[in-house]
């Protein structure tokens, strides 16, 4: 029977809006002040990482690993996350064509809305380390990073057959490695390895390991008593740990126990979790929220906020921000029925047609 994770919904939501949150203070009067603050719980978006691969791991682990089945997985993951990227960035494209053209000015025109990058943004690599700067809607960075995991689990698949959690464990440390190998010898990025957001694939890559580890251990293990309140508890640990500046590893350890006792409240059979039910609606289009607020910033603040509001002061900012947070909830819920879910099942019907078995040629007469 399928797990519904209730509480992974509701941090996967609390995080969306978090970070929406953070975004938009970069237009507060005391704008240093407040990102500073929030600046401290942007470890929460490796969350989201390790969370997507455990639901990936929990829902493809006994997938075929032939060629068709590994391509008709990406095909799935595909359809699920091309749509919301595609239609995102269509709209910065029109409006960096519109900046390049003189209609409107932006101190980006040369960096953010950079045409050159378009390539890699359209191939979903432009956190691989094909861009120097994050460009057009800068929070693809992690869609790019999805990406790049997706097209690695077949391969962490057939080592958890092959070598089982020790596998896992294994492929973990030599990417935690290899990341600090990078930081110490300046080779990929100047920025720590959990900060960096052009080499951010490989981030994502090493939360998704501990992601599908974490859910490797909760299959092996019944749930203990208790495990919802642990759950929340070790959360509000973690968001000690990060306002404390606490160790990065101290932090994502913090994160794998509340993600282990979270999904084993969920899996306890009891249903404890159902008072979350109200949120799940909203929980569904979480990455939709993420991924839409960067178009609601353009319009809500780049233009309504800075040129037609003049930008206030502090209190006007604080009455004005829960419209642009609420106006990405409403756009993530409609983008999800009407564009996405349509736009994905193109794409699924597509792949099935090119993967589909090719029938043998009648014999001739």
């Amino acid at each position: 029977m399928k797990t519904n994770y209730r509480i992974f919904g509701a941090w996967r939501l609390l995080a969306a809006m978090l970070v929406m949150a953070y975004h938009f203070s970069h237009y507060a009067v005391n704008a240093e002040v407040v990102t500073a603050w929030f600046a401290h719980m942007l470890p929460l978006l490796d969350m989201f990482f390790i969370m997507s691969g455990f639901l990936i791991f929990e829902h493809y682990r006994d997938m075929d690993l032939s060629g068709r089945g590994s391509l008709r997985f990406l095909g799935k993951r595909l359809a699920r996350l091309y749509p919301l990227h595609i239609i995102t960035l269509s709209i910065f494209v029109a409006f960096a064509v519109l900046v390049h053209l003189g209609v409107f000015h932006s101190e980006g025109a040369h960096t953010r809305y950079d045409l050159s990058a378009l390539p890699a943004n359209l191939l979903l690599v432009q956190a691989w380390g094909f861009t120097d700067e994050l460009t057009f809607n800068y929070v693809s960075w992690s869609l790019s990073g999805e990406w790049f995991a997706y097209l690695l689990f077949p391969a962490l698949l057939l080592v958890f057959r092959r070598a089982g959690l020790a596998g896992l464990l294994a492929v973990l440390l030599a990417a935690i490695i290899g990341l600090e190998w990078s930081d110490r010898n300046a080779q990929i990025t100047e920025d720590f390895w959990y900060v960096t957001r052009a080499w951010g694939a490989y981030r994502v890559g090493a939360d998704f390991v501990m992601g599908a580890i974490l859910c490797a251990i909760v299959h092996r293990f019944r749930a203990p008593a208790g495990s919802q309140p642990i759950a929340w508890g070790t959360l509000v640990l973690v968001f000690w740990a990060m306002f404390a500046d606490a160790d990065i590893y101290l932090t994502l350890g913090l994160f794998a126990v509340a993600i282990t006792f979270a999904a084993f409240a969920d899996r306890t059979g009891t249903d404890r979790t159902r008072w979350l039910e109200p949120l799940m609606p909203f929980a569904a289009v979480s990455f939709g929220i993420y991924m839409w607020h960067p178009v609601v910033e353009l319009f809500a603040y780049s233009l309504i906020w800075k040129r037609l509001l003049g930008g206030g002061d502090i209190v006007a900012f604080w009455l004005y921000i829960p419209l642009p947070m609420m106006a990405a909830v409403v756009v993530s819920l409609v983008s999800a029925r009407y564009l996405e879910r349509p736009m994905g099942k193109r794409i699924d019907r597509l792949f099935d047609a090119l993967l589909a078995p090719r029938k043998a040629a009648a014999p001739g007469l």
